[in-house]
C-alpha cells in the first residue's frame, strides 16, 4: 500500500533515520535525532569527573592507599582481562543486534516482494483467461484490494507487537492508504477489523479467491505454472513469520542483564584504575570518558 505521504518505499518504518554517508558530511556528528550519544554522555561525565577528582586528590597527598606500589589497581593483567571481557560481551551483543536488525529488514522486504510477484503473476495469467471480461475485472480488482490489505495488515502486526494495546494510534501502518478499500463490502471489512488474526484471514481469502476462479475460467493457466503463485504466496507468509519471530522474541534477558552488570562494574572500577595510572587529572578525565562513552554507546545501539 502506498503511504499517505506518497513515499516510494512505503514499507520503510516512519522512524527510519535518514542520513548522508561518505564525503565530508561531518554535520552528522552534531545530529541528536536517533543518536545514542546524549544518553551515553550523561553516564560518562560523572565517571570521568570522578576519575579526575581522584587523581587530583592523589596529587594533593590524599588517598594514600591508591599510591601504594602493591595496589592491585596497578596490575595491568587483572585490568586488561576484565576490560577484554567487557569489550567482548558488548561487541558480541551489538553484532547480534545488527544481525537481528538486518534479518528483520530482509524478511520484511522479501515478504513484500513475494506477495507483489504473486499478485502481478495472477494478473498476467488473466490474459490466458476464457471467462467474460466482467468476471476477469472483478477477480483482478478483488485480488489487488486483498493483497493491499494483506500487506498493510502484516506491517501493522509487526509494529503492534512492541506497542501498548491502548496506543494503537502510534502504529504507522494504520495510516497507510489502501487500494480502494471501498470496493470491498462492509461485512468483509468489519470481519477484518474485528479479527485477531488479520494477516491469516486475508491470506486465506486470497487462496480461496484463486481456487474459486480456477473453476470459473478466469485462471485457465496450466496447473504446474499456477502452482508457482501459491509457492510465492507461501514464501511471503514464511518471510512474514520470520519478521514476527525477530520482533516478538527479544534478546535473551540473562545475557542482556550480564552485559549491564559488567558495564556497571566497569563504571565503578575504571575511575580508580585510571587515576592510579595517569599523572594528570585531565588525562584521567579523557581516558575514562573515551572508554565509558564507547562502551555505553554500543550498549544503547544494541538496545
Amino acid at each position: 500500500p502506498p503511504s499517505s505521504s506518497g513515499s516510494a518505499l512505503p514499507f520503510l518504518p516512519a522512524g527510519m533515520i535518514k542520513y548522508t554517508s561518505g564525503g565530508w558530511h561531518c554535520f552528522s556528528l552534531c545530529r541528536l535525532t536517533g543518536s545514542v550519544f546524549p544518553k551515553s554522555v550523561l553516564i560518562t561525565l560523572p565517571c570521568a569527573a570522578l576519575s579526575a577528582g581522584m587523581r587530583q586528590l592523589i596529587d594533593m597527598g590524599h588517598l594514600e592507599v591508591l599510591q601504594s606500589d602493591f595496589s592491585v589497581l596497578r596490575e595491568p593483567l587483572a585490568w586488561g582481562g576484565f576490560s577484554a571481557l567487557v569489550g567482548f560481551l558488548i561487541v558480541f551483543r551489538t553484532s547480534q543486534a545488527y544481525s537481528r536488525f538486518w534479518e528483520g529488514c530482509t524478511a520484511t522486504h522479501e515478504m513484500r516482494a513475494e506477495w507483489f510477484d504473486a499478485c502481478s503473476t495472477l494478473i498476467a495469467y488473466c490474459k490466458h483467461s476464457t471467462a467474460p471480461s466482467n468476471t476477469i475485472t472483478a477477480f483482478r480488482n478483488t485480488l489487488v484490494r486483498l493483497v493491499s490489505m494483506l500487506h498493510a495488515a502484516a506491517l501493522a502486526e509487526l509494529e503492534e507487537i512492541n506497542v501498548e494495546p491502548h496506543a494503537a494510534e502510534e502504529i504507522n501502518a494504520f495510516g497507510f492508504n489502501l487500494i480502494d478499500p471501498a470496493g470491498i463490502d462492509p461485512h468483509t471489512l468489519n470481519s477484518v477489523r474485528d479479527s485477531q488474526s488479520k494477516v491469516e484471514l486475508l491470506f486465506f481469502w486470497i487462496h480461496f479467491l484463486v481456487v474459486e476462479h480456477m473453476g470459473t475460467g478466469v485462471l485457465t493457466i496450466p496447473p504446474p505454472i499456477l502452482t508457482r503463485t501459491f509457492q510465492e504466496l507461501g514464501n511471503g507468509f514464511v518471510a512474514f513469520n520470520e519478521a514476527i519471530k525477530i520482533s516478538y522474541i527479544s534478546f535473551p534477558f540473562p545475557y542482556a542483564q550480564t552485559c549491564e552488570c559488567v558495564l556497571v562494574l566497569h563504571w565503578l572500577v575504571v575511575p580508580f584504575v585510571t587515576a592510579t595510572w595517569v599523572t594528570h587529572p585531565f588525562w584521567a578525565f579523557v581516558f575514562v570518558a573515551l572508554q565509558v562513552l564507547i562502551l555505553w554507546a554500543l550498549q544503547f545501539i544494541a538496545e
